[in-house]
């Protein structure tokens, strides 16, 4: 009898430990148009986008994916429900280490 396959979560290129410090520390970018869309679509601001990236949890992880716009850099892509609201987003932590989100949008 052939064993079945375990399936592996994937895992994060990014620690969210690492990402909720770079909140706490102030080093963090959050795009125009990622502020812009949670604005829209959720009425959130500054402290609320910061506020849903300390509650994500490793099992919110979606993917990690390569820029088209940046060579080299690696998204890390979330799926979540925060404060009642299903977000997807991702970010990247860039050469200065400032964790920098760059899309916020709803499930």
């Amino acid at each position: 009898m052939a064993r079945r396959k375990r399936r592996v979560a994937p895992t994060s290129y990014y620690s969210l430990t690492e990402v909720v410090q770079k909140i706490n520390n102030g080093q963090v970018l959050i795009k125009p148009n990622a502020l812009r869309d949670a604005f829209q679509l959720f009425g959130w601001g500054l402290s609320d986008i910061k506020g849903a990236y300390r509650r994500l949890q490793p099992r919110h992880f979606y993917k990690t994916d390569v820029s088209k716009a940046k060579a080299g850099v690696y998204l890390d892509f979330y799926k979540a429900t925060i404060n009642g609201e299903r977000i997807y987003s991702h970010f990247y932590i860039n050469d200065e280490s400032v964790l920098v989100i760059n899309s916020f949008h709803r499930q």
